[in-house]
């Protein structure tokens, strides 16, 4: 049974957001699976096509795997898989005979983390449940991200609204009032009752 979409995990500045791949992996690709053994690195820079590479130790296995990563993101474009040695993970794609070398290889076409542990979460914006890994532990659900993030400005006034104004708003919903700024407001005005 071949899987048609794969999601893969790709970190920015401070947070981690999932990108739907939108894969479809032909019938002959293979799953292995594996740990990272090494750092991701570029090759062939100065190529029409340079691409990532990295070596993954197989259970059962005296010999590292070479493994080159052959990923797209939704436009087409050539993405870097951001994985760290020691990661155990699912590899899908081909095995690789090259003439040139006599060590065969696998190019990963997607890959999926294993043992990753899902979390329940109630959304920040529109307060419906959703689950997501505990590595990437998102604030709101994918409808309301807001400027590609799925995360709680933490350097804004408030956590809910983000600016403390009071107000939530989301695209294709109705502004609602933030309760973090009215209980904060509230908080205020007995201190200031009892400071008189």
């Amino acid at each position: 049974m071949p899987i048609k979409y794969m999601t893969k995990t790709k970190i920015t500045q401070n947070s981690k957001e999932n990108i739907n791949l939108n894969t479809t992996l032909k019938d002959d690709s293979v799953k292995i699976t594996g740990t990272l053994t090494s750092q991701i690195q570029l090759r062939g820079e100065g190529t029409k096509e340079p691409y990532y590479y990295t070596f993954v130790k197989l259970k059962g296995q005296n010999v590292d795997l070479p493994v080159i990563f052959k990923l797209t993101d939704k436009m087409g474009f050539s993405t870097k898989p951001y994985l760290e040695k020691g990661m155990e993970l699912e590899l899908f794609g081909h095995y690789s005979n090259s003439d040139k070398s006599i060590r065969k290889s696998f190019t990963a076409t997607n890959y999926r983390l294993c043992n990753e542990k899902k979390v329940r979460k109630k959304c920040f914006g529109c307060l419906d449940p959703f689950t997501c890994s505990q590595s990437e532990n998102y604030d709101y659900c994918s409808e309301c991200e807001i400027n590609d993030s799925r995360y709680i400005p933490r350097e804004s006034q408030c956590p809910e609204c983000g600016d403390g104004s009071g107000i939530i708003k989301f695209p294709n919903q109705a502004p609602r009032n933030c309760k973090t700024c009215y209980l904060a407001n509230q908080v205020k005005k007995e201190e200031n009752i009892f400071a008189k």
